[in-house]
């Protein structure tokens, strides 16, 4: 039996996952939530936000509505993206195959967990793998929208916060991706390199903190009804979204499915060391998935 002490680590540990996942570009927090196996904990809990939440015993709606679990998942989401953005830039400068490597082995592995996770859904049925198609259509064209360069105020970043809470919601959509696609993925890790300093990147980060906050509450009710009445048809989607992130993780073009695959076979070729990270990525995803919690 795990301890209230060992479950609130646990939560905070795999916040800490996703708040890293979220800030390298091709990575989801949404999948690093299904990995871990809260996702299905962290829809529910956001839905509960509500004022009813403070009506009688405060301490036991936070428990019973699962706000505590909220809370401490959030602190570690956190608690990453404040003290690992500048380590994960140096990353991906200086050791990017490797890094990216790992995540290719983490997610990849994570398409099994979730394929086993509803009994093996048949996708060879019509309507399945119309929707498997589809979705891997859409991802796809997500991961390959040029970027363009706009004018940045507040209103364009809270709007970036609303775009980019899909990334919580939606395992696939990398968060950091849909930012660079948007043009401000740069000049938002510099605001939160410089967060306790400036007051120009409090303001920054604070307004696209309650974007963020507004599309998680409005998206999260919206997934939560989808796996109410169409739990195999969302993560057939679900499943879908991820694959069509695949290429986009390994830093290798993807203008055509013949160009891509040759690149493939010439990155793993030219970088025989990322086959190690691959497989570390996958046995974490072995350790991760096995934390369970008590909700």
């Amino acid at each position: 039996m795990i301890s209230k002490l060992g479950n609130f680590l646990i939560i905070f540990f795999k916040g800490m996952l996703m708040g890293i996942a979220d800030l390298v570009p091709g990575i989801s927090g949404g999948t690093i939530a299904f990995i871990t196996g809260i996702y299905e904990d962290l829809i529910e809990a956001i839905n509960n936000i509500n004022l009813n939440i403070f009506n009688g015993d405060i301490a036991s709606n936070f428990k019973k509505k699962k706000i505590d679990f909220l809370l401490i998942l959030i602190c570690g989401i956190l608690f990453s993206i404040i003290s690992f953005s500048k380590f994960l830039a140096y990353l991906l400068v200086n050791f990017n195959n490797e890094l990216r490597s790992f995540f290719l082995g983490l997610v990849f592995f994570s398409i099994i967990i979730l394929y086993n996770s509803i009994n093996k859904i048949k996708l060879l049925n019509i309507s399945n793998l119309i929707l498997l198609i589809f979705s891997i259509t859409i991802s796809f064209m997500i991961f390959n929208s040029p970027s363009f360069d706009p004018a940045i105020t507040n209103w364009y970043i809270f709007l970036c916060g609303i775009v980019c809470s899909l990334a919580m919601i939606l395992p696939g959509i990398s968060g950091a991706y849909i930012l660079i696609i948007l043009g401000t993925y740069e000049f938002l890790i510099k605001k939160i390199s410089n967060f306790s300093v400036e007051i120009n990147s409090i303001i920054t980060i604070v307004t696209f903190g309650f974007g963020f906050a507004i599309g998680v509450i409005v998206f999260s009710r919206i997934i939560k009804y989808l796996l109410i009445s169409f739990k195999k048809q969302t993560f057939i989607i679900l499943i879908g979204l991820i694959i069509g992130s695949l290429p986009k993780i390994l830093p290798i073009e993807t203008n055509n499915n013949l160009s891509f695959f040759g690149n493939l076979t010439e990155f793993f070729l030219n970088n025989p060391s990322s086959l190690f990270f691959i497989i570390i990525g996958v046995v974490c995803v072995n350790v991760f998935s096995r934390l369970k919690i008590n909700t």
